[in-house]
């Protein structure tokens, strides 16, 4: 059986567009998609069009939230309910983030459990202890209980994912 991973996180990250829209028109954020640039090429071999990432990409999105603070986080997804796997994050995901934050900029992750229906806005610097932790040899997962105490539940509705609700009340300094 072929597991295709390729679509996993799309509807998460149509809600936070369609959320950002919602934001836009309210006056409240500019928060953009960021393309990943992709190289598409014939394979002779094959006979089939290919296609490659140019480059690493930065993070999913980026933009300005009111009172003109730079916003930049990653989404992801993943059908586990017990616990988020580490190996669905880029190091150079967290460094950008990191980097980011330190400029000054909000910088987190918003993680969807699928199978739980329920989406969390996870600090970087949350996802940082972890990813070292890892790195130590530690766990290389997040558990679902460690998750909870050290992020944010955001309210959802089957599109509307209200992350600036968290930000606002948390993360704005």
């Amino acid at each position: 059986m072929v597991v295709n991973y390729g679509k996993r996180g799309m509807a998460l990250e149509q809600g936070i567009i369609h959320t950002n829209s919602t934001y836009r028109a309210q006056g409240i954020a500019l928060v953009d998609k960021i393309p990943t640039p992709w190289r598409v090429y014939y394979d002779k071999r094959s006979n089939r069009s290919q296609a490659t990432p140019m480059e690493k990409s930065t993070v999913d999105f980026s933009g300005t939230i009111r009172g003109g603070r730079a916003i930049h986080f990653e989404a992801k997804s993943t059908i586990n309910k017990t616990s988020f796997p580490l190996k669905n994050i880029s190091e150079h995901q967290v460094d950008y983030l990191i980097s980011v934050q330190n400029l000054g900029s909000i910088a987190f992750f918003i993680i969807e459990f699928e199978a739980l229906n329920e989406r969390y806005l996870v600090p970087i610097d949350f996802i940082k202890t972890c990813w070292d932790r890892m790195f130590k040899g530690g766990r290389k997962s997040i558990a679902i209980k460690e998750l909870r105490e050290n992020s944010w539940l955001i309210p959802t509705t089957n599109v509307y994912c209200d992350y600036l609700s968290i930000v606002f009340k948390h993360l704005w300094e």
